[in-house]
């Protein structure tokens, strides 16, 4: 199961953790410390049993636990009779963590860097060497026995506590860099993105002013249908190549509107024939996909080829016309049986490749009657 790293907590708490493995048999371990992140003194206690967890007690004397904070030491053994303050066990009955006097408290202390006070652990050991697992248990701990131990555990704790901080500072540091990149790659997707809707503006305008020459010359108001916009963003060809397709497409329109009004044509997707253009996308090729759409990938790549054939001969994109330049030829209702039969895999294409069957996708019926129903629900 995922977690959180030691020391994202309180370092204090680190340290109360794992004083458990510093000394077997700890009666107890209790740690008085200033939380910076609510700016409150802050009181725990750890038990001696495998299950014990880390517990909240109320702190009942203020004055007199910061005054023994402001005191400056590596360690310092206590008598539980003369600390001076008393905790009361939060959710219980109040209860003195300091009145065993069987037991010899070390207190070792850490500097704090956000009150510049010192941070304590109170270890609760027996008064014989009972703890340390010696054979004769029963001998009292001497002095240098207690300056031994009061050193080793205070340099084992600081070791601890210094790996952590480091650890903090090496993940920080890597959280910056991450955010950074992340944000470099952002910043870039967005200038990509408009470059490309400024190419695809530029593109779009080019067309206008052309098609406006057109109009000028032969005295007849031509404009883009929706749908022709739409067609023009797919080009990716030579521009004098587009505007000699514009060209084509405008005088075979203003040809196909003789002997009616004339003043103005709204040229529509169809009209617009790329078909001279080599560098055109082809939005036909083979797809690399899993072997369950490879069918829906054919039927979309066949109607869409039967699509553009339909639209270059300025025929209506009907499902009888599109089955009809099929190569093999099909039936409107065998095309709607085809659709309705790959409806999720064909969504599914659709949503995954964008760019792909635009002239089914934009222009053909039935297919833009199967994405929109999915919009409206």
């Amino acid at each position: 199961m995922s977690g959180i790293f030691s020391f994202i907590k309180h370092p204090i708490l680190g340290l109360l953790e794992n004083s458990k493995q510093l000394i077997p048999g700890l009666e107890k371990a209790i740690a008085l410390y200033y939380d910076n992140t609510n700016g409150q003194l802050k009181c725990k206690g750890l038990g001696n049993s495998e299950n014990s967890i880390i517990e909240d007690f109320k702190i009942n004397d203020i004055q007199g636990s910061q005054k023994l904070r402001s005191r400056r030491f590596q360690f310092q053994w206590m008598s539980s009779s003369n600390l001076p303050f008393e905790t009361e066990q939060i959710g219980k009955k109040q209860f003195n963590i300091f009145d065993e006097l069987e037991n010899v408290v070390l207190c070792i202390g850490f500097k704090n860097t956000h009150d510049n006070n010192t941070d304590l652990i109170f270890l609760y050991l027996n008064h014989n060497k009972g703890n340390f697992g010696l054979s004769n248990s029963n001998q009292n701990l001497s002095t240098s026995d207690k300056a031994i131990i009061g050193n080793m555990s205070s340099r084992f704790l600081n070791v601890f506590l210094s790996q952590q901080l480091s650890d903090a500072e090496t993940l920080i540091m890597v959280n910056q860099k991450v955010k950074l990149l992340q944000n470099e790659n952002e910043g870039l997707t967005q200038r990509l993105n408009n470059v490309s809707e400024n190419y695809l503006a530029s593109i779009i305008e080019m067309c206008n002013i052309h098609l406006n020459s057109i109009s000028n010359e032969y005295g007849v108001q031509f404009s883009f249908a929706a749908d022709a916009i739409e067609k023009l963003q797919y080009f990716n060809g030579n521009l004098n190549e587009l505007k000699n397709s514009l060209t084509e497409s405008a005088l075979l329109a203003l040809n196909m509107n003789f002997g009616q009004q004339q003043e103005k044509i709204v040229l529509k997707a169809w009209d617009i024939n790329f078909t001279k253009s080599t560098n055109i996308v082809d939005n036909t090729q083979q797809l690399q996909v899993d072997d369950r759409y490879q069918k829906t990938v054919q039927l979309l790549n066949k109607l869409e080829k039967a699509a553009r054939s339909v639209a270059n001969k300025h025929l209506r994109l009907t499902s009888e016309n599109v089955g009809h330049s099929c190569p093999t030829p099909i039936s409107a209702p065998a095309i709607s049986d085809a659709l309705k039969n790959h409806q999720k895999k064909l969504l599914s294409l659709m949503n995954n490749y964008p760019d792909k069957w635009p002239t089914i996708r934009n222009e053909f019926r039935p297919i833009k009657n199967i994405l929109s129903n999915v919009n409206v629900s």
